[in-house]
Formats: C-alpha cells, sequence, structure tokens
C-alpha cells in the first residue's frame, strides 16, 4: 500500500504547486478555509455518528492536527499572532505526513483521507503565508521552541495518565514511516525530537527576511 501513500502525497504535491502559481491570496484562503471545516466536519462527524470516536487516539493532541485546529480557529477570527508558531509546525508536520504514514492499512477510510486531507491543509497554510511574505523573527523562533516543549511535557504526562502514545511519547507510531528505522525507545523519541529541531530551523530560513 505504500504505493498508494507515494501517488497520492505526490499528486497533493501538484496540486499545491499549482495552487502557488496562482498566487491568489483570496482563492488560497478560501480553499484552505473550506477544507479546514470539510475536513474536522466529516471526519469527527462520522467517527461521533457511528460511535467509533475514541478518546485514546482521535483527539487533536498530536501536533501536526492541533495545529491544523489552531489554523482554523486563527482564520476564523482573522488573527495573524500565531502564524509563526503555526507555520513553523506546518511546513516539516505537512511534509512528514506525506512522507511517513502512522496508520495501518486496515484503518478506516475515513482516518486515511484525515491524514492526507490534515497534512494537505498544513502545506497549503504554508504556500499561503509565504506568498503573503510572511516574516518569521527569531524571537518567534525561540518562543516556538519553548512553547512546543511545555506541550510535548503536557502531553507525555496526559499519555501517562491516560494510557495514550499522542506525540508518539511511550511507543513507534504503527505504519510505514521514519521510525522503523530508529531504535527503540527512547532513543527513537530523541530523534524525533532532533528532527524536529532541525525542521524548525531550516522553516525560519525560508521564511526569514526576504528582499
Amino acid at each position: 500500500m505504500n504505493y498508494i501513500h507515494t501517488i497520492i502525497s505526490g499528486s497533493l504535491i501538484i496540486l499545491l504547486i499549482f495552487l502557488y502559481k496562482t498566487k491568489n491570496n483570496i482563492l488560497l484562503y478560501q480553499i484552505l478555509k473550506y477544507s479546514l471545516i470539510f475536513n474536522f466536519l466529516s471526519f469527527n462527524g462520522y467517527l461521533i455518528i457511528n460511535g467509533l470516536f475514541d478518546y485514546q487516539v482521535h483527539l487533536p493532541i498530536h501536533l501536526c492536527y492541533l495545529t491544523e485546529l489552531v489554523i482554523f480557529i486563527s482564520i476564523l477570527f482573522n488573527s495573524k499572532f500565531l502564524y509563526g508558531w503555526l507555520t513553523l509546525n506546518a511546513l516539516g508536520g505537512g511534509i512528514t505526513g506525506f512522507t511517513n504514514s502512522n496508520l495501518l492499512d486496515d484503518a478506516l477510510l475515513i482516518e486515511h483521507v484525515h491524514l492526507y486531507l490534515s497534512h494537505f491543509n498544513l502545506l497549503l497554510f504554508s504556500v499561503t503565508v509565504y506568498i503573503n511574505r510572511l516574516v518569521i523573527l527569531k524571537s518567534t523562533l525561540i518562543k516556538s521552541f519553548i512553547f512546543n516543549a511545555i506541550i510535548f511535557f503536557s502531553v507525555y504526562y496526559y499519555n501517562s495518565l491516560y494510557n495514550t502514545n499522542y506525540w508518539f511519547t511511550h511507543q513507534k507510531p504503527d505504519g510505514v514511516n521514519l521510525t522503523q528505522l530508529l531504535p527503540d525507545w527512547p532513543h527513537y523519541l530523541l530523534c524525533l525530537i532532533v528532527i524536529g529541531i532541525t525542521s524548525y530551523y531550516f522553516t525560519f530560513k525560508i521564511y526569514t527576511k526576504r528582499k
């Protein structure tokens, strides 16, 4: 099934390139807003209606899904206050979601749709704010590191209390992904943290002040 993941991700990247070339900010924001609404309603609505919603796996606590939720809230209230932090999460997170999967082949179809659409939304947000010439300051980078560290330890504590695995703090994710090449706990977690820091750095360099 890995080739299907590659085909779908590749097709969505082509769509993103096309949208980027339009340079139409209004259009991009509208597409993003309605894509977010559809994703939230279809995913959560299906699970709740069919009695399949499981707080141990379906809460928007993973960083990518949390970022997507805050993007939607920011757009809804027309606030750019967190755009720097959101972009630092979104670009690397979107790429990770298109190159890795934490779902098994027998996962629900709606879960696969949610995975692709969520990471598409993250990259679409990254493209949109790039076109709008968002600048990420060094102070924003530092604050974002601190903010994510606080969230990380909070999630780790939550996982310990409720026997969950958000942010994959207790065990490797399922599916075909990079962690299969990494050592066991806790070393794979340390590797993921280093990868996250590296992603932040390169995202910062892309969105730093441009002439």
